[in-house]
């Protein structure tokens, strides 16, 4: 297959600023929350309950975004350039989807009674607010990214019908 450059996206500022907030409000929550984390098995239990959902959920967007109707273009270059855009997003999913795997791994890690110090447990458990706090505010983000992709299919599919009628009126119409 050929291969169809695409021009390196800029970085945006709003994301960055986006990334750096969650890191901040996650790094205090952890500090803030750990202590009555520790030892709260109704804590645990809804932590776990809440990632493994998540983690359903965003299998389900993988799929969508993933399916067929993303390659949208008219021929085979517009379809690999869509595909790099589906690439993309599938990476990001993946991403976020390995950080709800990670809080889920390390809320099992922490439940366990190893006997190790009581410090290592706190640094687990302040670890494990810190991912599930950021991993929970990344996940915002993922309903407008849905609604963006769906209403773009769906703006797509009109454009490519208008386009379809006009040319059949056009060639339905006798030349003057």
């Amino acid at each position: 297959m050929e291969k169809v450059n695409i021009p390196a996206g800029k970085i945006s500022w709003r994301k960055v600023a986006y990334l750096v907030i969650c890191i901040v409000v996650s790094v205090f929550f952890a500090w803030q929350f750990q202590p009555k984390y520790h030892d709260n098995s109704n804590a645990l239990s809804v932590l776990v309950t809440v990632f493994s959902i998540l983690a359903g959920f965003l299998v389900a967007v993988m799929a969508i975004v993933g399916s067929e109707r993303a390659l949208k273009g008219r021929h085979w270059r517009q379809d690999t350039f869509y595909l790099l855009h589906v690439k993309q997003d599938l990476q990001k999913h993946s991403a976020i989807f390995y950080l709800y795997l990670l809080v889920l791994a390390l809320s099992f890690l922490a439940s366990l009674n190893l006997g190790w110090p009581e410090i290592v447990q706190i640094g687990v458990e302040s670890v494990l607010l810190f991912l599930a706090c950021l991993a929970m505010l990344i996940s915002f983000s993922l309903p407008g990214q849905l609604t963006r992709r769906h209403i773009s299919d769906l703006e797509s599919a009109i454009k490519a019908r208008r386009d379809k009628e006009l040319s059949v009126t056009r060639e339905d119409s006798p030349e003057r």
